[in-house]
């Protein structure tokens, strides 16, 4: 087996060593998976530069959600997993970014063994997020008005698939000129470019009408634009901060407007939720991507040893896609 793991928080370049052990079987309860792909995601590098709510004991082998093949099933396991493909949950119990690993039965749901790995890979952390913004916070309706920042992003992109499913209708905030065709071709119904005007032209979008529910990944002003016109009592979620600043909510909206402001973060659903709702919830997001319904943009694939340009490769500004790593069959 082969790994990345964190020997020390600091930058991740620096901070990731390559380890390699021999010999790994699976213990009672366990499965040993040969990995066939794992997303690099920022959330990886706030616990890397030790940043995140998680703070793990080092040495620490890291990587949080991915997709791979049971090649040996321990004792007390479901002995019909073997050479089955599972998702690895993104619990932070065991690294993901490794040729082969070995995992609780409890951390993995089976899914198609045909459909493409590397979307597979990604539906651990940002479809759940997508489904649960869009089922947890508020009451929704088909033809209700849902309103996000960050609308090119994987999460912005699962919303607008999964908001058309519920007949839903989304107006989406981009902040690049690139970022606005990407969220028209995944079906935004209104896509506006993050500006000074930004409030003028979100009242004119809805010509009357007001968001059901506002969704969060970055932070400042933006989010302040949409929460001014949410329903009477609505709510804005945040589930990111790419910009590091606070959302920028008017006290006026809050009191007058009776706007609630919330956070949302997907391990705690995980955590807290019923295993058996929490298989549920990922085997029908797992159809849909094998489907082809839900997908994200991927930029690049890496070897594992090539990690310092995959962690380049990811960091730099505006990609227009995942980068993963990917481990040969």
């Amino acid at each position: 087996m082969t790994r990345l793991v964190l020997t020390a928080f600091g930058d991740p370049v620096e901070s990731i060593a390559v380890e390699t052990t021999d010999g790994l079987r699976p213990g009672p309860g366990e499965l040993l998976v040969r990995m066939e792909a794992a997303p690099v995601n920022d959330s990886d590098f706030l616990l890397i530069r030790g940043l995140y709510p998680e703070r793990p004991r080092l040495p620490y082998p890291v990587g949080t959600e991915g997709v791979g093949r049971v090649v040996e099933a321990g004792p007390a396991t479901s002995p019909d997993l073997l050479g089955r493909r599972v998702m690895i949950f993104p619990t932070y119990e065991q690294g993901t970014w490794a040729d082969q690993l070995l995992v609780a039965e409890t951390n993995v749901v089976v899914v198609d063994g045909d459909a493409d790995p590397l979307q597979l890979a990604m539906a651990g952390i940002n479809p759940p997020t997508a489904w649960v913004l869009l089922h947890r916070f508020t009451t929704l309706a088909p033809g209700d008005w849902v309103g996000q920042t960050a609308a090119n992003s994987a999460v912005g992109l699962y919303v607008i698939a999964l908001a058309k499913r519920l007949g839903l209708r989304t107006l989406n905030v981009v902040r690049r000129d690139a970022a606005v065709d990407v969220a028209r071709r995944a079906g935004g119904d209104v896509v506006l470019l993050d500006g000074d005007d930004l409030g003028e032209r979100i009242t004119a979008a809805l010509d009357g009408q007001r968001l059901a529910l506002v969704l969060d990944a970055v932070g400042g002003s933006a989010v302040g634009e949409l929460a001014h016109v949410l329903r009477f009592g609505g709510k804005a979620v945040s589930y990111a901060f790419v910009s590091g600043k606070p959302p920028a909510v008017s006290v006026l909206d809050s009191v007058f407007n009776e706007i609630a402001t919330t956070g949302f973060w997907v391990i705690n659903w995980l955590r807290s939720t019923p295993r058996a709702e929490v298989l549920d919830t990922y085997r029908q997001l797992a159809e849909l991507v094998a489907a082809g319904e839900l997908t994200a943009p991927v930029e690049a694939t890496y070897a594992l040893t090539d990690y310092k340009q995959a962690f380049e490769h990811a960091a730099a500004g505006h990609r227009n896609g995942k980068v993963l790593f990917r481990f040969e069959s």
